[in-house]
């Protein structure tokens, strides 16, 4: 197998890439949202499982599944 660390996301770059705090990230992990790797007290995100994970929550032509728009539970 041959991977690099610097092929990994951190919580931190991850939650600047999607524009997230990362207490979303955490969220997402704990709820099984969002597929990690733990290493020791640290976790990491394969590009390819954050790509398969944003296609999953794709919105497409039809717009938001469930009808609400996107911001806090009112």
């Amino acid at each position: 197998m041959n991977m690099k660390t610097d092929q990994f996301y951190t919580v931190k770059t991850l939650a600047e890439r999607l524009a997230v705090k990362p207490l979303t990230i955490y969220r997402m992990v704990d709820q099984g949202k969002l597929p990690a790797v733990r290493i020791g007290r640290s976790i990491r995100f394969e590009p390819d499982a954050v790509a398969a994970f944003l296609d999953s929550v794709r919105v497409g032509p039809e717009g938001l599944k469930n009808g609400k728009p996107e911001g806090r539970k009112a």
